[in-house]
């Protein structure tokens, strides 16, 4: 079972000039340097230049203790740092009170609206409505929709290929690690999985390297033509093949991305088999009719029942995308709408990675 610790008690306040540093120091208890090269080669680089000095920054990544690794290099930016908490997005309470300690402010993103920011950080979408002068970085796939029409310009992290190595690699290996942590070994287990997206396509390699006996489900049937050798496909419309799969399974997970998604699929009389249902999706994928607690972790993505969600090693690289969106916008000249993370930037932090961190061979894996 993981361990509860988090980052230290502080027992006087920390001047905000050195606050990142200290954060550094106190993540060097949990985390080897290589776990997140970016993030610190960009504490390295800002805190000489302060990019975001005086500005102010609201960021929305879900709250965990590798996400200070991220708050640290805003710090060392110059950002005068706040951090939103909303009720759909995951975070760890315990982790939240050392935002306390630290001085940083966390607000609610119905309190955030009646605010002002410079730049917004967000994720899924929940701080759409709050005014940033200078624009949004988005996190998420899910959270472009409410920026469809944005009048300001919008930095979309999920765009670019790095954000794969969390979605993909670093998604499937925390579904993984979920499942253990619950004591669940997946050796010789049939695993059914909904949606071959790079979330699912993560869970089906991580599964596969677990020793597991795995079968997609998916609405596109050209999705058979690029599942690993000894991957089963069923088509999501063939009812009776899903139903008879899923009674048969150890343990069936949502990742299709779509609200309620499998609601007119099964129903509840098809789920009263032992097998085990998990979520790793955003949105409530089984749907109403399925209660919360027949769902691994109330229906929360499975990987979220962990101190550390997605590993550092796989969560390093699009946090700091992420920041960067901060810095791109802040130097201005970047029309309204929606825009992807440049080329070159995600090449510079690829290599990044190979030079010092633990990933560099996985990258291939997404393309990278």
């Amino acid at each position: 079972m993981e361990t509860l610790s988090v980052l230290s008690h502080c027992d006087k306040p920390i001047p905000m000039a050195s606050l990142h540093q200290h954060i550094l120091a106190e993540l060097a208890s949990f985390y080897r340097p290589e776990e997140f090269p970016v993030l610190r080669h960009q504490c390295a680089q800002w805190e000489k230049t302060r990019p975001l000095d005086g500005l102010k920054v609201l960021d929305a990544t879900p709250h965990f203790r590798n996400t200070y690794a991220k708050y640290a290099a805003l710090i060392a930016a110059g950002a005068r740092l706040s951090i939103a908490i909303g009720p759909t997005l995951p975070h760890d309470p315990e982790a939240l009170l050392q935002a306390q300690e630290f001085g940083i402010p966390v607000i609610s993103p119905s309190e955030a609206i009646h605010s002002s920011f410079d730049l917004v950080l967000d994720c899924a979408g929940i701080l759409a409505e709050v005014p940033a002068a200078m624009g949004y970085a988005e996190l998420t796939r899910s959270g472009v929709a409410r920026y469809t029409h944005a009048q300001s310009p919008v930095w979309v992290v999920d765009s670019g290929r790095i954000k794969q190595i969390e979605t993909c690699l670093g998604t499937g290996d925390g579904f993984v690690r979920a499942m253990a942590n619950w004591g669940y070994s997946l050796q010789k287990r049939r695993l059914i999985v909904f949606g071959y997206g790079k979330v699912g396509r993560g869970i089906v390699l991580m599964a596969l390297r677990q020793g597991a006996e795995v079968t997609v489900v998916d609405i596109d049937t050209e999705v058979r033509e690029h599942l690993p050798p000894g991957v089963g496909f069923i088509p999501l419309n063939a009812r009776e093949q899903v139903r008879q799969a899923v009674v048969r399974a150890f343990c069936a997970v949502t990742a299709t991305g779509v609200l309620h998604a499998l609601e007119e699929i099964l129903s509840p009389g098809d789920l009263q088999s032992p097998v085990l249902l998990a979520n790793m999706g955003v949105e409530d994928e089984w749907g109403p009719s399925v209660p919360a607690e027949r769902v691994l972790n109330a229906k929360q993505p499975a990987n979220f029942s962990l101190k550390d969600p997605t590993l550092m090693r796989y969560i390093d690289p699009p946090m700091a995308l992420h920041n960067a969106g901060a810095l791109e916008l802040a130097r201005g000249g970047i029309p309204r709408g929606l825009h992807p993370p440049s080329p070159s930037l995600e090449i510079s932090y690829g290599e990044i990675i190979r030079r010092h961190g633990l990933i560099g061979k996985e990258l291939s894996l997404v393309g990278l």
